[in-house]
């Protein structure tokens, strides 16, 4: 079942699963929670037994696209009303990494912006588990940054760029989108 929720500003979709654990998906600028990487994560958590909040819409369609995005995160981890919250956003949403460290949940950031000093910062203070997913022709996913860490885990997948997908090749970008979804599938078992 599903249930229509207003975030204000946004809007939501919450998936049926564990009501006691729920996975918050945010958008990229411009690649909502129904693209494939959001729609097959929110899968793979679902697979392992959590609810889903989904954001909808598409930040850079707003006057303010990080402050939209802020707001419908907030909003939909309090509304997520789960003793456990698992956060899985793509690139813009990786910007909200050190307030996600702060609240001290776990996270999947897809395409993680790794060039903002912001985002390393963030990540150099996660104390929840971190998956960190993107590929090696994706130009915002820059390994050397990447603070140390223990906390989090890097899944790299070859050929794959910042829309999660291999130019040209229907295939591989299959392939990657598989071993996406099983690391997440992976990730949410180990969080719950």
């Amino acid at each position: 079942m599903q249930e229509r929720i207003d975030l204000r500003p946004g809007r939501a979709i919450r998936h049926d699963g564990d009501p006691n654990r729920c996975a918050v998906l945010l958008p990229g600028r411009f690649y909502p929670t129904r693209a494939p990487g959001l729609w097959f994560a929110r899968e793979a958590a679902m697979a392992a037994g959590w609810s889903a909040l989904e954001v909808l819409g598409e930040p850079g369609e707003q006057e303010d696209p990080l402050g939209w995005e802020r707001a419908c995160a907030e909003a939909a981890i309090e509304v997520a009303g789960a003793a456990q919250v698992l956060v899985i956003g793509k690139s813009l949403a990786s910007l909200l990494a050190g307030e996600i460290s702060e609240r001290e949940l776990p996270a999947v950031w897809l395409t993680p912006l790794l060039g903002e000093l912001s985002v390393i910062e963030g990540l150099a203070r996660a104390r929840r588990p971190t998956l960190l997913a993107s590929g090696d022709a994706d130009p915002t996913w820059l390994t050397d940054a990447l603070p140390a860490n223990p906390e989090l885990q890097v899944l790299e997948l070859p050929g794959v760029d910042h829309s999660l997908q291999v130019a040209g090749d229907l295939s591989a970008s299959l392939d990657a989108l598989r071993r996406l979804a099983e690391s997440v599938a992976r990730f949410s078992s180990q969080c719950a």
